[in-house]
Parts: C-alpha cells; sequence; structure tokens
C-alpha cells in the first residue's frame, strides 16, 4: 500500500486522484480548504488554505512528521491546489489577490516539496512528487500574467530538482512536471465566465466546451495514479510529462 498527499482534492482533478487512489486500495491525505464526501478509512482530510504560505505548510509538517508511514512502499506528493484569479493586465490587478495567488500557485507547492522529502528521507520511504502544471507553464496567455508566471515557476522548480537529484545521484526522489490538458472542471466554469476585457481568449474556452473538447477529469487523475504505482514507467520520461504522453502509454 502506498500513502497519496494530495493538495485540493475536494473538487476536479485533485478528488478524483483521491478517489482513484482508494479505489485502487492505497491511503490518502487530502490537504484543501474544504472537505470533499468522501468516506473511507484510508482518507484522511487536513484543512489547509495554501494562501497562508509558509505558517500554513508549517502546521501541515507538524501533522506529518507524527505520521508512522512504516506500513507504506512509497510516498506520492500531488501538488494539484491553485487558483486561476486575478487576470487582467497588470495595472488592473489587485496586489493582495497577486499575493494570494503567487503563494498558493508557486511558494506553498515548493515549500510542501521540502516538507515531503524531508518526510520520506527520515523514513526511508521512496517519494514521487507530481506537479500539476499547464499549458501555461509553456507560452503567455492575455490576461494570464499571474497564472502563467506561477506555473512557469513551478515548472522550472521541478527541472531544476530533478537536475539537482540526477546529480547527487538521488535516485529515491523523483519528481514530475504534468501537463493535463483542459479537464472539464469548476476552474473551467470560472474561466468561461471572465470578461473579454480581462481575458480576451474567453470565447475560445467557451468553443471547447461547446465543442466537447474538454477531457474529463476522472480520466486523468486514472492515467496520474496508474503512472505513480508504475516505477518503471520512469525510464521513458523526463520531468516533463503531458497527457498526450500518459494516453499514448497507459492504454
Amino acid at each position: 500500500m502506498d500513502l497519496f498527499i494530495v493538495t485540493g482534492g475536494s473538487k476536479g482533478l485533485g478528488e478524483q486522484v483521491c478517489l482513484q487512489a482508494l479505489e485502487r486500495g492505497h491511503s490518502v491525505i487530502n490537504l484543501s480548504r474544504s472537505r470533499p464526501s468522501i468516506k473511507s478509512s484510508r482518507f484522511k482530510h487536513i484543512a489547509a488554505d495554501f494562501s497562508r504560505g509558509l505558517k500554513m505548510i508549517q502546521r501541515v509538517e507538524s501533522v506529518l512528521k507524527k505520521l508512522d508511514v512504516t506500513a507504506f512502499r512509497k510516498i506520492h506528493l500531488i501538488n494539484n491546489a491553485a487558483l486561476i484569479s486575478p487576470v487582467g493586465s497588470l495595472v488592473d490587478l489587485d496586489p493582495a489577490e497577486m499575493n494570494a495567488h503567487l503563494i498558493t500557485n508557486l511558494i506553498s507547492p515548493l515549500l510542501l516539496s521540502q516538507v515531503c522529502a524531508h518526510k520520506a528521507m527520515a523514513d526511508k520511504k521512496p517519494l514521487t512528487i507530481f506537479n500539476i502544471g499547464s499549458g501555461a507553464s509553456f507560452r503567455p496567455i492575455p490576461g494570464w500574467s499571474m497564472y502563467c508566471s506561477s506555473k512557469a515557476g513551478l515548472k522550472m522548480f521541478t527541472e531544476n530538482t530533478d537536475l539537482d537529484l540526477q546529480k547527487s545521484k538521488n535516485k529515491k526522489i523523483k519528481i514530475y512536471h504534468f501537463s493535463p490538458g483542459v479537464l472539464d472542471t469548476q476552474m473551467q466554469q470560472t474561466i468561461r465566465g471572465f470578461k473579454k476585457k480581462d481575458f480576451p481568449d474567453v470565447a475560445n474556452f467557451k468553443k471547447m466546451k461547446a465543442d466537447h473538447q474538454l477531457r474529463a477529469p476522472s480520466d486523468v487523475a486514472s492515467l496520474v495514479v496508474r503512472f505513480c504505482l508504475t516505477p518503471q514507467m520512469a525510464k521513458n520520461y523526463s520531468c516533463l510529462i503531458s497527457v498526450q504522453d500518459l494516453e499514448g502509454t497507459l492504454k
């Protein structure tokens, strides 16, 4: 049995990752502001608002330090929690929202990755860090300066950490940045509600929904969980992977 630590597991892709891991007989710790309606003796919810940054991470760390992981073969951290707002041009953005965005999307995943790495090393358990990224990591999108920047930062953190692990010949920790494609989630609903002046590409996202081009979170979650549970997959990919990569392999 493995342990999955999932952030933002109360809805969307995060919730589906929790469910998929539980269905396969593994244990799950969910870190999110609200508790999902998941009932299982192998499921634990810890209330966590990642916009609080270091203080929140320290509270999570105190819980994880006391956690007995003897029964688990491996630990998987799924950094999924993220904000899409604020959107718009720089001069119109709210500074408080900008701060909360960067702390939630970038700073907290980095700090939590370190916490889990310390835990895994102390307890001599292999660790997978699986950062849920975005196509926005690779290109600028009008109105999305915050989201593109935070996701690009997470991508670079993944690449740099992977490089450091290779240089130190640390084979116990694996880290990945995963581009999941466009999912049919509440975040997408929020995106379709943006005003054109703040997000000029909003019509394209409405069209993708109308044309049934959005992937089901459950399908993508299945790929994420199966990848984490298949160690030999690591030999086939770099630290940057996409939903198309896994769809072509995990049939």
